[in-house]
């Protein structure tokens, strides 16, 4: 008999002992699954890096946080907590606001307190042609122009978009 009175397996292994096995293999399995796969074809951690130069826009941040923004610092994606390199660059201007003027037109303007902030920044990732796919990649993440993301660059951190992707040298 395959299963004896007190529930082992040939008498000697248990039926909890086999599935706990087999969950913990499938664990490593899945776990391993996902650390090799990759959306770029190779694993991003053998593919050779470019020099990407990434810029940032944010149209209107408190100006506390513009002012603390200095060529150096490291810059990271707050919610992926993907590093891009360091600032190169940094431009302060006046805040853009968009409302409606008396005559329901849109117009702009700026807002006490707060500032405009472009901020570029080097660092090392894969940089796509956009041929066979876009945009590039930072440690485990894609970024493209145009998409949002919150900046986190020295101490201070605000919401911005991506305003140009450049490959250099």
């Amino acid at each position: 008999m395959i299963l004896d009175s007190k529930g082992k397996l040939f008498g000697k292994i248990s039926i909890v002992d086999v599935l706990i096995v087999l969950v913990v293999l499938g664990a490593i399995a899945g776990v391993g699954y996902k650390l090799t796969k990759s959306d770029i074809g190779i694993g991003v951690a053998v593919a050779k890096k470019d020099n990407i130069e990434i810029s940032f826009y944010a149209d209107e941040v408190p100006e506390y946080a513009a002012k603390a923004v200095s060529k150096g610092d490291l810059a990271k994606d707050f919610e992926r907590n993907v590093e891009f390199g360091k600032v190169t660059n940094v431009e302060i201007g006046n805040s853009v606001s968009w409302a409606a003027n008396e005559k329901g037109e849109i117009v702009t303007s700026s807002k006490k307190g707060f500032s405009s902030i472009k901020v570029t920044i080097e660092g090392p990732g894969v940089y796509r042609d956009g041929k066979s796919s876009s945009g590039v990649n930072f440690g485990s993440a894609d970024f493209y122009t145009g998409r949002n993301t919150i900046l986190l660059v020295g101490n201070s951190t605000f919401q911005c978009r991506i305003y140009d992707i450049k490959k250099k040298g």
